[in-house]
Parts: C-alpha cells; structure tokens; sequence
C-alpha cells in the first residue's frame, strides 16, 4: 500500500465488478467445530437448504454467481453466456449462424445449435441435452460445466452433494456434518478441512457465514433437540451460510478458542426468569456496560473489491492478506478483552473510505486499527510501521472544552482524538518493533491519510512488511506469519488500553 496525502492510493489493474457479498465476523480452524452448552426449549429439525434448487451456485476466484436455471421439459440448463462473462472467458456467438466459440486459455471450445456434441480442441464431447436457444439466450446442460469446462480450464471444477453448486479452481466442497449429544447439550459442527467462517448473533439467531468459500452440508443427517429451533444452511448469491436458531431463553456467554482442538466453542447459558424470552436474546447481542468503557472496535481490511492492493502472486493480492489478518486481530481481541470486535469489511467487497468512516463513526467505535501491507520499491528492508494522521490543522488546544474543539469539520474529527491514537500508535509500533522488526527502534509515523483524519476515535494505519522483498512477500500468506501479526496488535490494544479505557 502507498500512501498519499488525504487518500490511499488504488492500484492500476483490470476492474471487475463487485459481487454481493456477505458480512459478519470471523471463526477459523483446521477442523470447525462448535460446541453449544445451552439449556432447555423449542425442537430442532435440521433443514439442509442448500443452493436454491432453480440456481446453479458458482465458486470462483472468491467470488460467487447464481445462475438462474432453465427447464425444456425434464432437462435442466443454464444460461452459457452468463457463466461466461463470470468466468471472464473470450467468447463469440450468433443466433443466426447457430454457433458459440469459446476461448479458454490454449483451448478452444465450439457449440452448434442443436447439437448435443461439443467439439473442444477438436475432440467431440457428448452431452445430456442439445445445446439451444431459448428467448434469444444460448442455454446448455448442466453437465456442461464439469464435462466440458472441467477439460478446458486449468482449475479443478467440483460439484456440491446437492447437485446445486459448483466451485471452480477449489479442490473440492468442504464438508460440513452435524452431530448432536442431546444429553450433554452439545452441538458439534465438524469440517473436512480447514475454514474460515465469520460468526454473528442477531437475537435468537446464530449465524455462521463462509463467505465465498465452498462449503457442503448435503451429508448432514436430520436431528432433533429441544434447546435449538432449528440449523439451517442457506446458500444464495447474498448468503453462504449456516444459521443455528436458538431457543429464546438462551444467549450467547462466551466465544472460546480450543487451540489444541483445532476448535471454537460458543457457550450459552439459560435466562432463570421463564417469563422473560425473545427479548433477552435480542439484549445479549447489546450489552449493557459502563458509558466509559470500550464496547466497540472497527479492524479495518485495506482495499478490497476491484480496489486489489499489491500483488502478492497469481490471483492474490493485498486485499485478500489484510482480510486474512483482519479475521485473525479480530478473534484474538475478542478473545483476549471480551469485546465486540467489528470488520469494516467482511469479505472481498469494494468499499469507500467514505463508508469505512461513516460506520467507525456513527458505531461510535472507541478504537480504529486499518491493515495494510507495505510497498517501499525503493527499500530492500520488509520493517513494519504504524501510521496516525497528520492534520492540516495541528495546533489545536489540549482543552477539550476549548471553543476551538467544540466545533471540530467531519474531515478533522480526529483532531480532539490524536493524542490518543499517537499514544496508541507507539504501543503498536513498540510490538512490531520487538515482534516483526527484529527489535529494532523504530518510531510511528505521521501521514495526511483522509481514512485516519475523518475518525472520531483513536485510530492508526499499520503497514505490515514490504511487498517487494521476496523473503516477506513469500511468508506474508501463512497463517503462522498472520498469527504472531494478530497476537503483535492484539499485544499492543492490550498494553493501551488501560490508559485510555478509564473514568
């Protein structure tokens, strides 16, 4: 990331248009599980909605596309030109010639109207159903995708138990089974492989968001309890995830962390009072704490969307980095303060410092932590540094109660703040000196950042490494190198809490 006065600076790359994405919060584990210790109510039944069964659900470069499906009679198709522009492939057609020509990388793929055989490099394919035109559109089989594209594309193409969903260039689905001990009130939810999830409570209702990656429910076996209403997957172009509804005496207690489990446990406990229910669910997401104490942090995940940041490799840049930190500095907060902890951005969606701003400052969030990577082309050094604002009005009186600070313009909301983000800032700079720059003594720095200036709260910007050293840019993925980032950050708001958060 390069800094510029009053702005960050965008990348010039291919812009590809946003795709809706989900937000909420971060789990993350070798093999999810989550333990449920709750109390007594309603009944459970496990409904596996998977994709909507009149889309085809596509996973693709961490994005995802509903397609909508077309029935001619008992076949099913869908829509080859939609697929083709998500999969941003080289295509030309005409109805009146009756053809499609598709390039895909070296390969070369030709559909004839009317034709059940597709011809790639060549080579005859079969298919289920003749390729054709409906109301103008070119719709083929499903069977298109994994026979067809399945050859041509350099990626893997894997197909969901449902039949509904289909990711391209992922080894496979991860799958998810339920298992439920409702003796010990215990819900385990147990993954095939390692996932990130990102976990909110809005009332009753527990929600576990996979973002866009590919997750399968379609093994999981129908069960009942009588403290969960009912555990739902929903996957759409909007939503990837599964929603446990929870009896309305239960909340939420306590998110844990079991390390040597490779697990996350969501301990609940029962309301005593029998007459007060849907209401006490929807208080446990609103805690009532002391007016001077924290309730809120905003981690901010720099870029995102079209707006990609360094490049780090093929397909990954910075925006997918600062993600991955930002999900880990969240759970290690929460884990560590019993704080809500909220990203700017949950997943890979384009967002303007102007929104990332207005929802820091309209959540009154007492604290701001943006994460980026460096970029120093000049420099074959990979330090790691922590930015606070530099205004262009920097003399204002330390009294709060001055006349000058009374009436502060939106774009120096800072300015009554800074102090304390300067105070800040050295307890972050102080940890990455001693935890990624090798103890050196490095000092925080000032920068005319319009993200950091518009902030009402103490906020820094930190830049993690150098993108154009070899030996950073080649550890900068690994989740041993994002751990010590998160616990290096998570070790800093420790140390300045205490001198802020006090009457």
């Amino acid at each position: 990331m390069r800094i510029q006065q009053f702005g960050l600076v965008k990348p010039s790359c291919k812009k590809r248009p946003p795709q809706p994405l989900l937000r909420s919060r971060t789990l993350q584990g070798s093999f999810l599980s989550l333990i449920l210790a709750l109390s007594l109510c309603a009944a459970l039944v496990l409904e596996r909605v998977s994709a909507d069964p009149n889309q085809l659900l596509i996973f693709y470069k961490q994005s995802r596309k509903a397609i909508p499906k077309v029935l001619l009679g008992s076949r099913t198709y869908i829509s080859i030109i939609e697929l083709l522009v998500f999969l941003d492939l080289p295509y030309s057609e005409s109805a009146s010639a009756g053809f499609v020509k598709i390039t895909a990388g070296t390969n070369h793929i030709s559909l004839t109207k009317d034709q059940s055989q597709v011809v790639l490099n060549e080579k005859a394919i079969g298919l289920s159903a003749p390729v054709t035109l409906v109301r103008d559109k070119w719709v083929v089989p499903l069977d298109f995708v994994n026979k067809v594209l399945g050859r041509a594309l350099d990626e893997k193409v894997a197909v969901a138990g449902s039949g509904n969903a289909i990711a391209i260039g992922e080894s496979d689905f991860t799958q998810f089974s339920t298992k439920i001990a409702d003796k010990s009130q215990v819900l385990r939810v147990q993954g095939s492989r390692p996932i990130s999830a990102e976990v909110r409570q809005q009332g009753t209702r527990l929600i576990f968001a996979f973002g866009n990656t590919p997750v399968d429910f379609s093994g999981s076996e129908r069960q009942t309890a009588d403290w969960i209403r009912s555990i739902t997957m929903e996957q759409s172009e909007s939503a990837n995830q599964l929603v446990v509804e929870l009896a309305d005496n239960i909340r939420v207690a306590r998110i844990s962390h079991l390390a040597s489990q490779n697990a996350y446990a969501v301990e609940a406990t029962r309301v005593e009072n029998p007459e007060i229910k849907s209401d006490v669910a929807s208080q446990s997401a609103r805690p009532v704490v002391e007016a001077w104490k924290w309730h809120h942090i905003t981690i901010d995940a720099g870029h995102g969307g079209t707006d990609r940041g360094m490049t780090v490799r093929e397909n990954v840049f910075e925006k997918d980095v600062s993600l991955a930190i930002a999900r880990k500095v969240r759970w290690a907060l929460e884990t560590r303060l019993a704080v809500p902890v909220v990203l700017s951005r949950s997943d890979d969606q384009a967002q303007s410092l102007e929104e990332r701003i207005a929802a820091a400052n309209l959540a009154r969030s007492n604290l701001f932590i943006s994460i980026h990577t460096g970029n120093a082309p000049a420099s074959t050094a990979a330090n790691s540094f922590a930015y606070t604002a530099q205004l262009v009005v920097d003399e204002s009186p330390s009294d709060p109660k001055s006349p000058r600070n009374l009436f502060v313009p939106w774009w120096e909301a800072q300015r009554n703040s800074l102090p304390w983000s300067e105070r800040l800032a050295d307890c972050v700079q102080n940890e990455m000196n001693r935890a990624l720059n090798g103890g050196q003594s490095l000092s925080f720095r000032h920068s005319r950042v319009k993200l950091l200036s518009a902030l009402a709260m103490p906020a820094v910007l930190v830049e993690i490494g150098n993108m154009h050293v070899p030996a950073f840019q080649a550890k900068v993925e690994s989740d041993q190198f994002q751990n010590l980032v998160a616990g290096t950050l998570a070790a800093a708001v420790e140390k300045f809490r205490p001198l802020y958060e006090r009457p």
